[in-house]
């Protein structure tokens, strides 16, 4: 019984070696096999690379419209640009998209057909008043130094002042000969001619003393001496 076991023990220890020694080789088989459609793959691959190599090495033909992107770009920029300084708000497109004002009712339709109310008018600005008018006649006796003196005048102040009391004193002793006494005794250029008459005129056209001499006297009065920077005077009020 021993010796037959062991046989059997032996034989099932060969088979067991035959089956892994065909496993092994089976599986040497299979990898083989992978080895090769691996590096079937592999050569198909560089095959592959290479015509992409090939291609590569060939040159390109030239795209016509490379410059379209960048005519876009610019058309953009400038847009923006134009945008930024408010360039398109003058264009018709830019008034059609301007809001329209609401039409107004028939209310505002007839205030706005009213006419405006007449301006008030001002009262009538109360006319200036004339100024007072006067006339007189005057004999003028001046000294050197004096307003408009002419150069044959050679006499002082005081002689001045004596001349024309000695003719103040004729005039008012007989107004009615005024223009005589003027041609005898006045400085002014053109008295004896015109008998010292001035005319008439406003208050205060003269000098304010003449002024003052002349008021203080009445119509057909001679006044005292009136000194001014023009000499003395002795005037007749006419008016």
């Amino acid at each position: 019984m021993s010796k037959t076991s062991e046989k059997d023990r032996a034989k099932d220890d060969e088979d067991l070696d035959d089956e892994a020694e065909s496993t092994d080789e089976g599986n040497d088989d299979d990898e083989e096999e992978e080895a090769k459609a691996t590096a079937a793959r592999g050569r198909g691959h560089g095959h592959a690379h290479d015509d992409d190599d090939a291609e590569d090495d060939g040159a390109e033909p030239e795209d016509p419209y490379w410059w379209a992107p960048h005519a876009v770009l610019s058309a953009l920029v400038l847009i923006g640009l134009l945008g930024f300084f408010g360039i398109f708000n003058k264009t018709p497109l830019a008034r059609l998209a301007a809001p329209v004002a609401p039409e107004p009712d028939e209310h505002e339709h007839a205030i706005a057909a009213a006419p405006p109310p007449a301006p008030t008018p001002r009262p009538a600005q109360s006319a200036q008043a004339p100024r007072e008018m006067f006339g007189a006649k005057h004999l003028l006796v001046m000294y050197k130094g004096s307003r408009r003196a002419p150069p044959t005048v050679e006499r002082t102040k005081d002689e001045a002042k004596a001349r024309a009391t000695e003719a103040m004193t004729k005039a008012k002793a007989d107004p009615s000969k005024f223009a005589d006494v003027v041609k005898e005794y006045s400085d002014e250029p053109g008295a004896d001619k015109r008998g010292g008459d001035l005319g008439k005129f406003p208050k205060g056209a003269m000098v304010p003393e003449f002024q003052a001499g002349l008021e203080k006297i009445k119509v057909g009065q001679v006044s005292d001496l009136v000194e001014t920077a023009f000499g003395y005077h002795v005037i007749l009020r006419t008016q």
